[in-house]
């Protein structure tokens, strides 16, 4: 017998090529799709100055909670990306760096003293040649369910950068969209409140609606031209399964940031109902009191003109002249209720 060919024995690994500066497409990932999890590392604080790493789930994802500058440091992360993570404050942006790129984007929660105010959490994805890392300032919950989802299926789907960048910017929009659903039902609240007029806090409830959708969009809106860019392949190259997984988050952002304006608008919209509501019952109000001066200057003529120091006036030795004086104020006023009621300007509706 023929000893049998040997064959040969293929690693598993996961490639990335970072190209030159100049070029325009940035990084290239390709990993083979049979590679099976080993290694996530999730980086958490061990002490107060150093960090320890767990195994999660796949080779090259590292979770960084709560770092500081020396943690950073001690991964190699770029200097600029080290001041972005400490300091806070950036825009929703993605970034291209020599030894990788940087992904900003924010997840929210409610304010637990204020229902309408919400909380930024910023989310940092960094991917270099030999890691992609999740950096964030205590636990955050969107980054456990991510991790739970790859686990579910990681063995229907490659271990490439691209899916798990999905993973994490997929769940991070995804969770606007229950965040819009309550902005809507209060907006939908304050609408019903508004043309009932049983609030009379309706005009801060308006405001600080507008301003929480705000300040929403000024999160979410740059995610588009992060996302684009990414698409572009300005930033990474991806591969047909890649792109079409970034385009199904991309429709995300635009579905999220068209439904903040839609509620934008609604609460303009209130607002110019409820100032016109507001205008009608000062209007109504000066009606009623016109009416009744009207009414009472009547009184006021005939008083005045008995009230004349003349020495003859006939009615002013009558017995009855007072009372006379009272019947003529009482049908004059009636005469000129009679006739306002006549015109319409009594009816009930504009009286209330």
């Amino acid at each position: 017998m023929g000893s049998a060919k040997r064959r040969p024995v293929r690693r598993h690994r996961s490639h990335i090529r970072l190209r030159a500066r100049g070029n325009s497409r940035g990084l290239h990932t390709r990993s083979d799709s049979s590679v099976l999890p080993c290694l996530i590392r999730r980086i958490v604080p061990c002490g107060e100055r150093t960090v320890c790493m767990q195994p999660i789930d796949a080779s090259f994802w590292r979770d960084i909670t709560t770092p500081n500058r020396a943690d950073l440091e001690a991964l190699a992360i770029n200097d600029l990306v080290i001041d972005d993570i400490l300091h806070g404050g950036q825009r929703t942006k993605i970034e291209r760096y020599a030894d990788g790129v940087f992904f900003v984007f924010y997840a929210f929660t409610f304010d637990t003293t204020d229902a309408l105010e919400l909380i930024p959490v910023p989310i940092y994805v960094f991917v270099t040649p030999q890691y992609l890392y999740t950096i964030h300032h205590g636990d955050v919950e969107l980054i456990r369910i991510a991790h739970a989802r790859w686990r579910t299926h990681v063995t229907t789907r490659s271990d490439s950068y691209g899916d798990v960048l999905h993973s994490v910017l997929d769940i991070i929009v995804d969770s606007y969209f229950p965040l819009i659903d309550d902005i809507g039902d209060y907006v939908e609240k304050v609408e019903l409140a508004v043309l009932m007029g049983t609030n009379t806090n309706d005009l801060r409830t308006v405001l600080h609606l507008k301003r929480t959708l705000l300040e929403l969009r000024r999160y979410v809106a740059p995610a588009r031209e992060a996302l684009n860019a990414l698409l572009r392949g300005d930033m990474l190259t991806l591969d047909q399964a890649g792109i079409m997984q970034m385009q199904d988050v991309y429709d995300h952002v635009l579905r999220t940031v068209d439904a903040i304006d839609l509620h934008r608008d609604m609460l303009a919209s209130i607002l110019d109902v409820h100032l016109s509501v507001q205008s009608n019952k000062l209007n109504n109000v000066m009606k009623v009191l016109t009416i009744a001066s009207v009414i009472l200057m009547v009184n006021s003529l005939i008083a005045g003109i008995y009230g004349m120091n003349f020495a003859h006036m006939p009615e002013l030795a009558w017995g009855y002249g007072y009372y006379f004086a009272l019947g003529l104020m009482v049908i004059a006023s009636s005469t000129v209720f009679v006739l306002f009621r006549h015109m319409g300007w009594l009816r009930g509706d504009d009286m209330r």
